[in-house]
């Protein structure tokens, strides 16, 4: 794993390892490339500085939840489709750009700058782009997943938590889907071509909603993600929290990257026969962070 979304080995192992492997013929397929769009969804916070913005002009790079990531998958992303495609992007996706156009659109849609949004960046292959936002509820602690005793959080990390006396917030059911997923570019990178994720929430009872998870396998048995969120599990040999490989066929997600980074995580191959009803797990995402989540039938 690189800590860089921009390293072009590793989009060339993606492609070469697996994904030409088991789609051969992907560059002649019926997706045409205007068919879908790059995602990403990225968390707008107010607390997420010491002092929450009033107005646009407020506003900083640290109010998005892990915005360098964003921009550098987005990136990395387009790089990876043109590569598949045969083409060469003739843009670029700074941070800079990317907080740009994020404030503007909140700006837009009269959005105020004391609440909480999930911004989606849809992009086209092209450069065109649209960004949707989008009220999400406030989240005292986005690393609590992972992190529910305050006092273990990383001093330089300690901003991510917003209320150290807040209620313990409640775990996820999560649910195994009822047949593999056959891995693809669109289950390795964020897009809006979400067919096999929307099929799979089909099994989600509604008993808890907004609270609710479903996890992917491939056809090697294999876990790889959930429909929403990158996915971690105790190893039994040492008790470290570890999430599949890439080559899972699982999102490279910016939650996911930044806890490889920190060392938080680690990577490693995980049977989907270990996750037996009653296994903890925790569930990342760019929008909610961390967050426990509990192996149900």
């Amino acid at each position: 794993m690189s800590d860089s979304y921009s390293n072009s080995s590793l989009i060339n192992e993606i492609h070469q390892e697996y994904i030409n492997k088991n789609f051969p013929s992907e560059k002649d397929s019926a997706i045409d490339p205007d068919d879908f769009e790059i995602l990403s969804t990225i968390r707008y916070d107010p607390n997420l500085t010491p002092i929450p913005p009033l107005t646009y002009k407020d506003i900083t790079i640290q109010n998005f939840f892990l915005l360098p990531e964003h921009a550098a998958r987005l990136m990395f992303s387009v790089n990876f489709f043109h590569l598949l495609y045969g083409t060469t992007p003739d843009f670029d996706i700074t941070e800079t750009f990317l907080f740009t156009q994020l404030v503007q659109a909140m700006e837009k849609d009269e959005k105020s700058a004391l609440s909480s949004y999930k911004l989606r960046v849809l992009l086209k292959l092209d450069g065109s782009a649209k960004i949707e936002v989008h009220l999400v509820p406030d989240r005292d602690n986005l690393l609590g997943g992972i992190f529910p005793d305050i006092g273990a959080i990383p001093e330089e990390l300690e901003f991510l938590n917003h209320h150290p006396d807040s209620e313990e917030e409640v775990t996820w059911d999560v649910y195994i889907d009822k047949k593999p997923t056959l891995i693809s570019p669109f289950t390795s990178f964020k897009t809006t071509k979400r067919d096999v994720y929307s099929e799979a929430r089909k099994v989600l009872p509604g008993k808890k909603p907004g609270k609710e998870e479903v996890v992917l396998y491939n056809t090697q048995n294999n876990v790889m993600e959930g429909s929403i969120t990158n996915i971690a599990v105790k190893r039994e040999s040492d008790g470290k929290w570890v999430t599949p490989l890439l080559s899972s066929g699982c999102l490279c997600g910016v939650t996911r990257h930044f806890l490889l980074r920190k060392k938080f995580i680690e990577e490693d191959t995980i049977s989907i026969d270990k996750l037996k009803p009653g296994t903890d797990v925790l569930l990342m995402n760019g929008v909610i962070g961390v967050v426990k989540g509990t192996i149900v039938e």
